[in-house]
């Protein structure tokens, strides 16, 4: 896997120290400049990574920076899980103070207005601002399905802001509800096989610079591309799935 360090600004290889083990370190904002969705967003990068990982068959651990306040940490907390967010298993007071990870860190995912550790402590992925309006509040209110908001972030790329209005979650949701009754449509079919320009299309995305644009883009153009059997557009959004989580597979079953 690849992607771009920000203190390089050249793409670099993630490598897992000896042991095995990927460590993953989210760099949230200071406890006196707290941004919550900035933050939700660095989660979320996080977890994507996570996720491409254990489709490697690599295992990951993954932990974040906590001097938030108790009630914002809850917020954070409460929001992360509505968007599927594997929860971060080690808390560490500095990005630089590795010792709860059991060895240094390999990836700091730096939300808006991190402090950068520096040199010497693993590679930096920097992840762009998020502005949602409400806030965490938004999101916690579940007015509307959480996973919208994960696909609108998802298509931004982590080091491009998101300025996510009403429009653009309300297309979200649209786009969200169609492939949801599409993918149970599709389970009816025969299964095949993955469909092979679409899941060479999906690696190039999962592994180069984490680009979930691409990924979307990937699953737009199956739905269009004529002739693909039904059972193969299914296999092939449930791959993706594992990495978007989504919830595709939703409404199979469902009237």
């Amino acid at each position: 896997m690849r992607i771009t360090d920000a203190l390089t600004l050249t793409p670099a290889e993630i490598h897992r120290r000896p042991g095995g083990l990927l460590r993953v370190c989210v760099d949230t904002s200071p406890a006196d400049r707290f941004d919550g969705t900035g933050d939700l967003r660095g989660l979320l990068i996080a977890d994507v990574l996570f996720r491409i990982a254990e489709l490697d068959g690599v295992q990951v651990v993954t932990g974040c920076v906590d001097t938030r306040s108790a009630e914002n940490a809850e917020a954070l907390r409460s929001a992360a899980d509505l968007l599927g967010i594997h929860p971060p298993s080690v808390a560490t007071p500095d990005a630089r103070y590795w010792a709860p990870f059991g060895a240094p860190v390999d990836v700091h995912v730096l939300a808006p207005g991190a402090r950068n550790p520096g040199p010497g402590h693993g590679l930096m992925v920097a992840v762009a601002p998020a502005q949602l309006p409400g806030g965490l509040d938004a999101v916690t209110a579940r007015e509307h399905d959480p996973l919208a908001l994960r696909l609108a972030l998802l298509g931004h790329g982590h080091t491009r802001p998101a300025r996510l209005g009403p429009e653009e979650m309300a297309r979200a949701r649209a786009l969200l509800d169609h492939w949801r009754h599409q993918v149970a449509a599709w389970a009816d079919a025969p299964s095949r096989p993955l469909h092979a320009g679409t899941a060479q299309r999906l690696d190039r995305a999962f592994h180069h610079d984490l680009d979930t644009p691409a990924v979307l883009e990937a699953l737009e153009r199956l739905e269009a591309e004529p002739g693909v059997p039904d059972g193969s557009r299914f296999e092939s959004f449930v791959y993706a799935d594992r990495v978007l989580a989504l919830e595709l597979p939703r409404e199979i079953g469902r009237s």
